[in-house]
């Protein structure tokens, strides 16, 4: 049953391989977008071909009114065909199809009748544009109701009419927020902006569609912001566009640093655009969409939305084998154990919050409870939400609260003996069978299963922070973990929303171990002579979201050696550090949560925290400088990065190189326009690789000497991914 709340009574059904069906009934034409053997409904050749007849036969029988809707059950249009799009090679064949799909889109907005799209689920890029040539739009107010252009995303503008129609719909200010930052809203904020013109309830779809072709005259206006249509009307001026575009612009500038030209293109697209009819403005977005397709950060960005596919079908093959968990213990009220517990309850799930005395679980109790007002602060969730939310969490000092759970998140302290004792008093109370998750970021999991009697009920469950922000969740597996174990904790981990990759079990595993070597190879280009500052500076501007010295300050000095002393426990002096970190924090430098580490923190007007680097970790390091090209500081920080992945390649923690991309893409920020760690091996080739890294070894020491895998790879001619 579609969620339209009644399919309409149909006669003439059209033959099972068509993506769709065209229904009449009491003077409505009812358009069901259903491409079978897809999970989801995406604008394609194939469908585009079925649609333009259904359009051809409304336009003959001209019925009062037409609702598009789908039949997937929780999706109303995903975007374009991206496989179709990137088999387009030459650029005339792009605009040709969006050409095709422009006149599409403009018959159905010409048709002299109501038209509604119904929307349910995702409408993104090409199913938002089409729900833009549609003179209605009615969604559902459920959490899979999302709508927005993220295009940019993907290296592109909104090919399909976007970049036009939805400024002339809600405005130049409003436009430029969704298709500059690709963000997806949900029905209510939809409502506000005027993007569409009614929300109700699921089962009522249908209603309140019929209802919309029924009713005559003009939808109702959102009632826009004194701002809102301020900057409206600016952007339509000579001077105060000038004013509007610029700081668009900038502040597309300052998020990208320039790597991803889509924004800027969008905004000179929509500027033309508006001075221009409708049609003409349609062809240049046409000519700017064809121009970026077959850029190299186009073809980047989208291989990672199929890596992520790649790795979250995987994922989901896996927890298949699942078995259900009502409720989650977690053991740990601090910052992180707090904010898996949010996130969880957030996701409906029941909590029991340990910590050994009250004032601690208070403080985590009241991180869940502030964690969930900002929501209702930013419009995410109701009130009413929020405290049925916070209901799901129950805070304790008492280990006897755990005879409820049937899964367990330790997120306590980074000491084996005291992650022993937790798994050894939690096993004492809780029910047979309990999977006991360790949030480690580097101990192996096989030591931590040591202290149970049911080791293949121990897993890794490395969390990334914050928690609520950062996509990524790495599940570790030892070797005696069982099939059922891995597969209920990545389900839950798919159940926070979070993309699970899945490693082997050793030092580090994966992610911990290949930042820790790039944050190793800048200390010691500080110990010989580089500049903190510069450094910073020449990853961020290779594309990185900040500098190796700020990442460390974030993270803490102290939590960044306890985690590379395990690793070098374990692989030796080949890991070794300089003696900056031991320096630093016998000189109470810890970072960020010390106000000072490499840099100094100081509080500034309305609570905004100023950093700048302190110009006394100089001397204590007893620092002399030498001068150190950009371009050296980039390549070796990345190529330890890639040196260390070989290796764990080499040692099977890791194996598939779309799993390798999205640790480094969701984990820690590795630049999304370079495609990933592997993707961007493979640019630079393999060859030249093991030479540069050849020649960095025998400068500064045999840290920096090739991987035996990369060194095979090149001199067979092999590329991480298959071309």
């Amino acid at each position: 049953m579609s969620v339209i709340e009644a399919e309409p009574r149909v006669k003439n059904v059209p033959a099972a391989a068509e993506p769709g069906l065209l229904a009449l009934e009491d003077g409505i034409a009812w358009l069901r977008l259903d491409d079978p053997g897809k999970k989801v409904n995406t604008l394609s050749t194939r469908l585009f071909n079925w649609f333009e007849g259904q359009v051809a036969r409304v336009e003959r029988e001209r019925p009062e009114g037409l609702v598009i809707y789908s039949g997937k059950p929780d999706g109303f249009v995903a975007g374009a065909d991206l496989e179709e799009l990137l088999a387009l090679t030459d650029p005339m064949d792009v605009i040709a199809m969006l050409r095709r799909g422009h006149d599409l889109m403009e018959r159905l907005a010409a048709l002299p009748f109501p038209t509604v799209a119904a929307i349910h689920g995702a409408a993104l890029g090409g199913g938002l544009e089409l729900a833009l040539a549609c003179r209605r739009r009615i969604a559902t107010e459920h959490p899979k109701t999302k709508l927005g252009l993220p295009e940019v995303q993907l290296g592109l503008i909104p090919g399909l009419g976007g970049t036009q129609r939805l400024p002339r719909l809600i405005g130049v200010p409003d436009a430029l927020d969704l298709i500059l930052t690709g963000k997806q809203v949900d029905a209510r904020k939809a409502r506000r902006l005027g993007l569409v013109d009614d929300t109700c309830h699921p089962t009522d779809l249908r209603t309140a569609a019929e209802r919309a072709v029924r009713t005559r005259g003009e939808a109702k206006k959102t009632k826009k912001s004194i701002a809102s249509r301020a900057g409206d009307f600016l952007a339509r001026t000579p001077l105060g566009g000038k004013m509007v575009w610029d700081k668009a612009r900038a502040g597309v500038m300052e998020k990208t640093g320039g790597h991803y030209p889509a924004p800027l293109v969008a905004i000179g697209i929509v500027r033309e655009g508006l001075k221009l009819p409708l049609r003409r403005a349609l062809d240049l977005e046409a000519g700017a969409f064809s121009e970026l397709v077959t850029t190299e950060t186009a073809k980047n960005l989208i291989s990672i939305f199929f890596a992520k596919n790649e790795v979250e079908a995987r994922a989901g093959k896996i927890a298949r084998a699942a078995r259900p968990v009502e409720t989650v213990g977690v053991l740990g009220a601090g910052f992180m154990g707090a904010g898996i517990a949010q996130v969880l309850a957030q996701k409906g799930v029941s909590i029991v919050l340990k910590d050994k005395d009250l004032a601690a679980v208070g403080r985590g109790y009241a991180f869940c409870q502030q964690q969930f007002r900002e929501r209702v602060k930013r419009r995410r969730a109701t009130e009413a939400e929020a405290k049925r939310d916070l209901g799901k969490v129950l805070p304790t000092i008492e280990y006897e609260t755990l005879r409820r759970s049937d899964f367990v998140v330790e997120a306590v302290f980074e000491d084996l003996q005291v992650k022993h004792a937790v798994l050894r008093e939690t096993a004492a109370v809780a029910p047979d069978g309990l999977i006991f998750a360790s949030n480690t970021s580097a101990i192996p999991i096989a030591r931590i299963a040591e202290g149970s009697r049911h080791p293949e009920r121990v897993v890794g469950m490395h969390f990334f922070s914050p928690v609520a922000k950062m996509p990524l969740l790495e599940v570790i597996r030892h070797p005696g973990t069982s099939e059922e174990t891995l597969a209920t904790t990545v389900a839950i981990g798919r159940t926070m929303g979070k993309t699970v990759i899945v490693v082997g079990d050793g030092p580090g595993f994966f992610t911990s171990r290949v930042l820790g070597a790039m944050l190793n190879e800048a200390a010691w280009m500080l110990a010989e002579g580089a500049d903190i500052e510069q450094v910073d500076r020449a990853m961020t501007r290779w594309g990185w979201p900040v500098g190796p010295f700020a990442l460390l300050d974030e993270v803490g000095l102290d939590v960044a050696r306890h985690a590379g002393q395990v690793v070098r426990d374990a692989l030796g002096d080949r890991v070794a550090p300089p003696p900056v970190f031991e320096r630093m924090i016998n000189d109470r430098r810890l970072g960020r949560k010390a106000k000072r580490g490499f840099y100094l923190y100081e509080e500034g007007k309305k609570g905004k925290t100023s950093k700048r680097v302190d110009p006394a970790v100089y001397p204590l390091l007893g620092w002399s400088a030498k001068p150190l090209s950009d371009q050296e500081i980039t390549e070796r920080c990345w190529l330890q990065m890639l040196n260390e992945t070989a290796r764990c390649m080499e040692e099977k923690i890791i194996t598939n190189p779309a799993d390798v991309d999205i640790g480094v893409l969701f984990g820690f920020g590795f630049p999304p326009f370079r495609g990933g760690l592997l993707r961007e091996a493979d640019r630079q080739g393999l060859p030249w690789v093991v030479e540069t890294l050849d020649r960095y070894a025998e400068n500064y020491g045999e840290r920096l000497r090739p991987a035996a895998l990369l060194r095979e790879m090149a001199g067979r001619g092999e590329t991480f991914y298959k071309k």
